[in-house]
């Protein structure tokens, strides 16, 4: 097999790489010359086979996106942790929606997408999505608000474009209710400011909420009738996991 190989390499280089002799063989002048040349070649293949699947940012460094939900509460708790216990970890936190942040992942910027599981969108080559865990949906309201009716109500809502908003709108045409914003907003602090300044209530992942109301204006009331929101991380397909997104992924599931 080898001989057969060698005999293909000469033919396709039209050069004698190797002569027989007594003890077997040996290299010719001509193959002397070309050995250290392969000889580097190879040692470069072998440094891009390695470099391939280590992740881009230091080993010290955690690079993550994630949406405003996740970012609230428990991403803050999680890398607060982490990091008395590795000061030296180096954060980098990106914000946007699902598709932005996936694309970033596939794009080498981040090493770890935490989004809504995207059952509605198609994860960009490369990229692979893991359910991390689900969230109950909860409605933020007036204190003295007096029924539960959620068809037709003006809502405080995030923007379009928004993977958790898609989620609602989806639970609302289920249900034959009409999606009413009276409001669309950035991000959840947003939300709840709008409801206690009386525009409307809002449908809200409870896990980025404290169950506690620091305020008497207003309350969260969980809506069992509604699905719950999954949520996922992403990562690059084929690529290790550097350690410190594999220890925030422990955490962010205690």
């Amino acid at each position: 097999s080898v001989s057969i190989r060698l005999a293909a390499l000469e033919s396709a280089w039209e050069t004698k790489l190797f002569r027989r002799v007594a003890r077997g063989m040996e290299l010719t002048p001509e193959g002397a010359r070309l050995l250290p040349m392969a000889e580097s070649v190879l040692h470069d293949l072998e440094r891009l086979e390695r470099e391939a699947g280590i992740p881009h940012g230091e080993a010290r460094e955690l690079r993550v996106g994630s949406g405003d939900a996740l970012g609230r509460r428990l991403l803050p708790r999680a890398l607060s942790k982490m990091r008395e216990r590795s000061p030296e970890l180096a954060v980098r936190l990106r914000e946007g929606n699902g598709p932005a942040l996936m694309e970033a992942l596939r794009e080498g910027e981040i090493d770890l997408a935490l989004i809504v599981a995207p059952h509605d969108l198609t994860p960009p080559s490369g990229v692979r999505c893991t359910p991390l865990f689900t969230s109950p949906i909860a409605v933020l309201e007036p204190s003295d608000r007096e029924d539960d009716e959620l068809d037709g109500v003006p809502l405080v809502t995030l923007q379009q474009g928004s993977s958790f908003r898609r989620h609602l709108e989806a639970q609302f045409q289920e249900r034959g209710w009409r999606f009413d914003p009276t409001i669309e907003v950035g991000n959840l602090s947003l939300v709840r400011r709008f409801v206690m300044t009386g525009f409307g209530v809002a449908l809200v992942p409870q896990i980025a909420f404290s169950t506690r109301s620091r305020s008497s204006r207003y309350r969260m009331v969980e809506r069992p009738d509604l699905a719950p929101v999954e949520y996922a991380y992403a990562t690059r397909d084929g690529v290790p996991m550097p350690q410190a997104v594999e220890e925030l992924l422990e955490r962010l599931q205690q």
